[in-house]
């Protein structure tokens, strides 16, 4: 307690509350901190799903990639966009589109370019491979 005394009276006064300001202040600081770690947590969720499909989709590349350098070598062919489910099987309603590119660089060399598109990935994912016919090669020039 604080003891104010003029000429005449003694007042007392009590300044074991808050000031209203102050509640102000710290109610508009703590709307703060509670604002910012909610925007954060969103950002943190919307990288996470991104990453989750684009490390489903490097899956479905891989696990097709591998598939087709398992086959005869002069069989392969172009194929074009199919959309697969998150195991890479051909599925009408399915979340990625799957595509397969074939360039003749030489008479028995291939180049294999599998490429996979879908939700949450912002550029497709593209691995590629070259695969060999057998037989000799022609001399480059």
């Amino acid at each position: 307690m604080t003891h104010v005394q003029t000429a005449s009276t003694t007042f007392v006064r009590d300044r074991a509350g808050f000031a209203l300001l102050s509640v102000m202040v710290a109610v508009v600081l703590l709307a703060t901190g509670v604002m910012a770690i909610g925007a954060a947590n969103t950002v943190r969720i919307r990288t996470q799903t991104q990453s989750t499909s684009r490390s489903a989709a490097l899956n479905v590349a891989r696990s097709y990639l591998e598939n087709v350098r398992g086959r005869d070598a002069w069989s392969i062919a172009a194929e074009s966009p199919t959309r697969v489910n998150a195991e890479g099987l051909p599925d009408a309603s399915g979340a990625f589109t799957r595509e397969l590119l074939v360039t003749v660089e030489r008479t028995n060399l291939l180049r294999l370019e599998v490429v996979v598109t879908g939700p949450g990935t912002a550029a497709p994912i593209r691995l590629m491979t070259n695969a060999y016919r057998g037989g000799t090669m022609s001399p480059i020039l």
